[in-house]
Order: C-alpha cells, then sequence, then structure tokens
C-alpha cells in the first residue's frame, strides 16, 4: 500500500514531504556553491579556510573499534567517488567527507550511526577494497526516526574484512559536528520453524496491503493470525511503492494486552503497527527496529484488531534477493496480565461507599448501563461505557459532589442515579470537568441525608483505566427534624445514640430496627450494654426468642439435647443463686425464678 495509509502521530514524515525539503535544500546548497565560486574562487574549501580534519582523505582514515567517537566535517574536502545506492532525491554525491577503517573479528552485524547526534543532514557509506578501488557495500542517508535527516547504516559483515567508512552530508553546504556510533551484533535469526504458519501472499503481490483504492479492506487482510504460532512472510520496497502486509488479531473478552516480536533481515528496518481497523488505518502503537522489533500495548477492550508489519524506506528490497531481505518472521500474543474483571462490574454487584477516597479500576469491565449518554452531559459524542457501581448514603442533606477530577487516568465519565438498578432516574451527570485534566469528570447534585444514590464511574467511549473516586457532602442530617443537627443532638445529650452509627436512637428505631422487647432501645444496644443476653448468638434477645422465633426457642435447652425437660429443671434448681451460668437464661447475673419461668415457658420440643 502508499506511505500514507498508515496514520499515527510521531510516524515517519511523508515522503512528499522529505522530498521538497530536500530538493530545496539542494538547490539552496547548488546557489551556495556557485556563489561561493564566483566571490572566491581561489578557496576549495566549505567554509572559507582553516584546518581540515585529520581523516579528510580516504588515505588518512583512522582506525576504529567499537563505542561512540567525536567528529567533525568543518573544512573538510570531498575525495571520495561520486554516485551511491544513497542517491537521494537527485544528491549523487556525499559531500565534505571524512573517513575511518574498521576491521571485523567475526561474521555478524555492523551498525555504523549519527542518529540524533550530529547537528546537519548526514550520509554514511561503507566499502571495502582500498582508497583506489572502492567497493560500495551499503549505504544511508535518512535513518528510520533519526531527526534532521541524520543516518543510522547496517549491513552483514564478514569476519576479517577491513571497512572504509565515508562520513559526509548530503549537499555542498551540509557540514557539522557530533558523535560517531559503531556496534557490533550478530545477524537476527530469520528461520521459519516447521510448525509455522505462512503468509498466503506471494512476494511481489498485494493482496493484503489492506485499505485498496476504494478506500475499503482487501478480503485478504481478514487472514488470522494465531497467538503464538510463528507467520513466516514476505515483503518488498521498489524506492516509492512499500509492500506492507495485514492480519487479523482477536482480542477474546473481558479483553488483554497485544505484544508481538517481528524478526526481519538486519539491514531491513522493520515496522509493526497495532491498529484499529479502519481506512485508514487508526494506529493504537507501532514499533520500528531491533533484532527482533518489539511491540507492547496498552489494555485492549475485546475485538478483532489489526497487525500490520512492513520494511522501512531507507532500503530497496527485490523479492529475487539471495540475502533475506525481503523475509520476516511474526509472532503474537495475546495475554490478560493477570486481570480479571472488577468486582463491581455489575450494577447488582455494586459496592457500599461513603464520604472520602476510594480506588477504583475500570479495567475488563463491561458495559451494563445505558450505552449512550444525554447530549447535555456529553462534550464529544454520547457514547459511554467500561462501567463499575458503586451504592452511596448520603451523609447530609445538601451538596454532594463525587470526581474523578485529576484522578484518573483515562477519559472518563460519572453518573448520578436514584432507584433500582435499570429501573432508577438519571439525578446528574458529566463527561469532562472543568479545569479537570485528561478529560476525567466531576458532578454536584442535592442529596438527602440517609437517602441512597448509584454512582457509575465509565469511561468516554470504551475507554478504561484506574483512578481515585472522591465523595463529599456538604451539609448535615437532621433525622428526627427538630432544627438541630444530629451530631449536636448526640454531642449536647439532647438525643441518644447507644449504637454509635452516629444517628440518633429515635431515628433508628423509626427506620424499624429491632425492639423486640418494645422497651424503647434498639436490641443491639440493649444487648451492648449487657443489660440482656443473646445465647444463639443470631441477634435477637433470649427473652424474644420463643415469641419470635418458636422453632428456634432453644435458649433454655441447657443439656443441648434438643428439647427443654426434666434434666434442664434439674440443672437450673441446681445452680439456683449462682450468678451467671448457663441455667442465667434471663442474663441477669443469678439463677432466679425469672430463670425458671422462662424455662417453663419454653418445655418442650425446640
Amino acid at each position: 500500500m502508499c506511505p500514507g495509509a498508515l496514520t499515527t502521530q510521531g510516524a515517519e514524515e511523508s515522503t512528499l514531504a522529505r522530498r521538497l525539503s530536500h530538493a530545496l535544500l539542494l538547490l539552496g546548497a547548488v546557489v551556495l556553491l556557485f556563489a561561493s565560486v564566483a566571490v572566491a574562487d581561489d578557496d576549495d574549501d566549505d567554509n572559507g579556510g582553516g584546518t581540515p580534519p585529520p581523516n579528510d582523505l580516504c588515505a588518512d582514515a583512522i582506525v576504529i573499534s567499537e563505542g561512540q567517537f567525536n567528529f567533525s566535517t568543518h573544512n573538510a574536502g570531498t575525495d571520495g567517488m561520486n554516485g551511491s545506492a544513497c542517491s537521494t532525491f537527485g544528491s549523487e554525491q556525499t559531500w565534505n567527507d571524512i573517513w575511518y577503517r574498521y576491521s571485523a573479528t567475526a561474521d555478524g552485524i555492523l551498525v555504523f550511526s549519527t542518529c540524533n547526534t550530529v547537528d546537519y543532514d548526514s550520509r554514511i557509506i561503507a566499502y571495502t577494497g582500498d582508497c583506489e578501488s572502492l567497493v560500495e557495500v551499503a549505504c544511508n542517508d535518512d535513518g528510520p526516526g533519526c531527526d534532521g535527516y541524520s543516518s543510522f547504516l547496517l549491513f552483514e559483515c564478514e569476519a576479517g574484512v577491513e571497512y572504509f567508512i565515508r562520513i559526509g552530508g548530503y549537499a555542498p553546504n551540509q557540514t557539522g559536528s557530533g558523535t560517531f556510533g559503531v556496534k557490533y551484533d550478530v545477524a537476527c535469526d530469520l528461520s521459519c520453524p516447521q510448525d509455522a504458519q505462512i503468509e498466503l501472499e506471494e512476494c511481489g503481490q498485494t493482496l493484503n496491503d489492506g485499505c485498496i483504492s476504494t478506500g475499503a479492506l482487501a478480503s485478504a487482510m481478514t487472514e488470522l493470525v494465531t497467538p503464538g504460532v510463528p507467520l513466516c512472510g514476505t515483503w518488498f520496497f521498489d524506492g516509492s511503492f512499500r509492500d506492507t502486509d495485514w492480519y487479523a488479531l482477536e482480542v477474546p473478552a473481558p479483553g488483554g494486552f497485544v505484544s508481538a516480536q517481528l524478526f526481519s533481515n538486519d539491514r531491513v528496518t522493520g515496522y509493526v503497527y497495532l491498529a484499529q481497523l479502519s481506512c485508514p488505518a487508526n494506529v493504537l502503537v507501532y514499533s520500528f527496529g531491533g533484532c527482533p522489533t518489539q511491540l507492547e500495548s496498552n489494555l485492549l477492550p475485546p475485538g478483532i484488531y489489526g497487525i500490520i508489519v512492513a520494511p522501512g524506506y531507507d532500503t530497496v528490497i527485490d523479492c529475487e534477493d539471495s540475502s533475506g531481505m525481503s523475509e520476516y518472521r511474526l509472532t503474537v500474543d495475546v495475554h490478560s496480565g493477570g486481570l480479571s474483571v472488577p468486582e463491581n462490574d455489575a450494577c447488582d454487584n455494586a459496592f457500599i461507599v461513603g464520604d472520602g477516597g476510594h480506588s477504583f479500576t475500570t479495567e475488563l469491565a463491561d458495559t451494563d448501563g445505558p450505552t449512550d449518554a444525554p447530549a447535555s452531559c456529553s462534550n464529544y459524542g454520547t457514547l459511554i461505557g467500561s462501567d463499575v457501581w458503586y451504592r452511596y448514603t448520603a451523609s447530609c442533606t445538601g451538596v454532594v459532589s463525587i470526581s474523578t477530577c485529576n484522578t484518573a487516568d483515562y477519559d472518563t465519565r460519572l453518573q448520578v442515579w436514584k432507584g433500582a438498578c435499570g429501573e432508577g432516574e438519571l439525578l446528574a451527570c458529566n463527561d469532562d470537568g472543568e479545569e479537570c485534566a485528561g478529560f476525567t469528570s466531576e458532578v454536584e447534585f442535592a442529596g438527602v441525608c440517609g437517602d441512597e444514590y448509584l454512582i457509575r464511574v465509565a469511561g468516554y467511549g470504551m475507554s478504561w483505566g484506574t483512578g481515585t473516586l472522591n465523595i463529599a457532602c456538604e451539609g448535615s442530617c437532621d433525622c428526627n427534624v427538630n432544627g438541630i443537627p444530629d451530631e449536636d443532638d448526640i454531642a449536647g445529650g439532647t438525643s441518644e445514640d447507644c449504637d454509635g452509627n452516629g444517628v440518633p436512637d429515635e431515628c433508628t428505631l423509626a427506620e424499624g430496627l429491632s425492639d423486640c422487647n418494645e422497651n424503647g432501645v434498639i436490641d443491639a444496644c440493649d444487648l451492648a450494654s449487657g443489660s440482656f443476653s443473646d445465647k444463639s448468638g443470631d441477634g435477637i434477645l433470649d427473652v424474644c426468642q420463643c415469641e419470635l422465633h418458636p422453632e428456634a426457642c432453644c435458649f433454655a435447652d441447657i443439656d443441648g439435647n434438643g428439647s427443654v425437660g426434666g434434666e434442664d429443671l434439674a440443672f437450673l434448681l441446681g445452680a439456683w443463686g449462682d450468678p451467671g451460668g448457663e441455667s442465667d437464661l434471663d442474663g441477669d447475673g443469678t439463677v432466679t425464678g425469672s430463670d425458671l419461668a422462662l424455662l417453663l415457658g419454653a418445655w418442650g420440643d425446640c
């Protein structure tokens, strides 16, 4: 496919832009060259005189090994041959050159680089032979991902062979300085395992190049990659048309991470892209270079994605090439990373929360709320998904604020509901809060003390991530409607709070909490004070067991045989007057007639 068919922020600049930039640069260089000849014909270097570098001539090449070397081409002449495989945009000469010599000690890969380490448009060429009869081995003008048109040269070397390395400029006015790096590595293994998947498209064809001229996805790209199984394929680049191979990859529910390894010939810069399938492709992440080229994705929702591989623009690749430049091997894996679906993914499983901060994650969350948000709460579209849920009981009557503002790592959306799951009323919502970074959210609503609300934390579209949900209520509770805040009622002694829940007891009783003995005190408070007993441990006072739960009236079954009878009576009479013990049925601290009455009232089978 054409280079422009992939769209991604930070991807390599378009071929057209590079051609225009180089053309203007070369035109300016030619003008400067003729101008310098006209006004200074007695000056034969590019900077109006000065001492040339010590390795200005091929015969004076400096011997180097692996490492980093400072250099300058200021005042350098041009003694290398004209013409090269790097005749980029009409510029065949490598100007203002300096020279190095490197002897390979083993077969492998050599990298010579000025990538992002020089201040001018550099060019690097490697030769074998001697200065009188040099044979070009490899060259590079503009390295992939290298700023300022700096260079990255990679080629296969042979043990015992000496290489001449020529560093110069793209145009006559291009000189500069910086750092020159040299690195040796073993060659990349391109062997194809016996059980590998084989690309259906043959080299030279364009069947699986993704977006065809009509703007639709080519049907051949539906070839699925099997996770964990190597895929062996071919590609080519004729200098203008770059073969890209598209494959489909399924990320199963509930989602996961994608990793890829692309092995390619060391002289080829391999690119691998992960994309949402569209025309042009919506690239999510990409990587290039290395052996292998490694790619790691963020967490992805379930679905079908595109894995796209392509060679770089820096090397012409012929399908008939015998060195393996047209071959690659791709391995893709999908894994969960140990993540699981959040426990509060469904509204019915909403977590109970109060005021304060609460850590949350929506990673791998499904969507069980409405998939569209009201337009009034949507800045750039109504799609909402990947939600988790919370139940919040308002701690005051007043303004309740709920926020992920500046505390989440993704584009959040918030909603507040009143009522049952799936049947409630939407009270408030927000997409992007004012002055909230990263499109995080904040919402306020009028809460009523003691009322329960459902909070939905979701994402814009299907975005998900992690963060902190902050809840606060500005106001107070006055459950007995006496004009005094509940906390002041309790602190001042106007109301009791025997169970310590921050709510006056009369309000708690009004809500239907148990007072089975009808003494005006919550049963839990009766038990906490020690005034009554609960031998069965079921939260019901023993004195209420037979009346409320006849089937459980076994508190008087002292011997534990399943009925209240003569043996239980004997135990009680034998403990008469003793403090406490199993026979103290009413829990008053002494075995007396009241205990006997309780036992006789419970006489019979439990």
